[in-house]
């Protein structure tokens, strides 16, 4: 992590930063074809029920406070990374990678098989992210049944199933 930042656990009153947080990052979907994505962002109640229910990391910076969140669960065997956004004002400095590195510890931590995760194919922010972090894609018909469902669950309404991918890196024993 930079200077600055640090990553630390969900608390009741970051909710609606990081609703913010979840709308400016979902225009870069919108600027790569994606624009139906831009407009279905999660409203501060949404965001805080979510959180609720499942892990979220929040990196927070000294002044800005929460400036991006990875949201997990188990799924299968795995941690799914369900969601994990930065504000773009806070972008290409690390952040992203940070949390999804403490998303790796808590895996190992808690005794999973490794994270999981669906995303995009064909966006530079995505795919390949994930992969140099070390995550491979894995066949629908090769995976858990639970992940398989969940790849299905996370498909976005009007998106084609051959455009998104379900991604694992397994923890090393």
């Amino acid at each position: 992590m930079p200077a600055g930042y640090a990553i630390r656990a969900y608390r009741p009153d970051d909710a609606a930063a990081l609703a913010a947080v979840d709308a400016r990052a979902s225009i870069l979907f919108a600027e790569y074809g994606y624009p139906s994505l831009a407009e279905g962002t999660l409203t501060t109640a949404q965001f805080h029920a979510l959180a609720g229910v499942c892990e979220t990391l929040v990196a927070a910076h000294c002044e800005d406070g929460p400036v991006g969140y990875a949201i997990l669960h188990p799924v299968g065997g795995f941690l799914h990374l369900r969601e994990l956004a930065v504000d773009p004002a806070h972008g290409r400095r690390g952040i992203g990678t940070a949390l999804l590195a403490a998303a790796i510890g808590r895996s190992r931590e808690e005794g999973h098989e490794g994270v999981s995760l669906t995303t995009f194919r064909d966006l530079p922010f995505n795919e390949r992210f994930y992969a140099g972090q070390g995550f491979v894609e894995c066949a629908l018909d090769a995976a858990p049944a639970p992940l398989a469902r969940q790849f299905l669950a996370e498909l976005p309404p009007g998106i084609a199933a051959e455009r998104r991918l379900l991604m694992l890196r397994r923890n090393i024993p």
